[in-house]
């Protein structure tokens, strides 16, 4: 323990500017104390924050994963690829037979510059 000492107030003057310095000093102490303080509670905050990202990162690759598989599981129980096959080749002879038909027409473009073209030449 420390003992107190009376200080006469001849020395408490001369002491005066020196307490002012030491306040300062102790400030500035202080301050490097509170800021170095800060610097850690980033550093954890910063790692939790790139925690929370991979563990959010690794559940949305997760439910993608799920995802997936079951469309894999519906397309090996339920293909439909041959049935859509099928539609699509009724479609597409059912256009290429109306094309047909208006390009076969009298009044049709094509008719209509191939006449333009054989009366240029004759």
């Amino acid at each position: 323990m420390v003992k107190k000492k009376l200080i006469s107030k001849e020395k408490l003057d001369e002491i005066k500017g020196f307490e002012e310095i030491m306040d300062l000093v102790i400030d500035e102490h202080e301050k490097l104390e509170v800021e170095k303080k800060q610097r850690e509670a980033e550093k954890l905050n910063d790692s939790y924050l790139l925690y929370n990202f991979l563990e959010d990162e690794a559940h949305r690759l997760e439910k993608l994963s799920k995802f997936f598989g079951t469309k894999i599981n519906n397309y090996k129980n339920f293909n439909q690829t041959s049935h859509i096959l099928k539609k699509q080749d009724i479609q597409r002879k059912q256009i290429k037979k109306d094309l047909v038909e208006f390009q076969m027409s009298e009044y049709s473009p094509l008719n209509k510059h191939l006449e333009k073209l054989f009366n240029a030449l004759f």
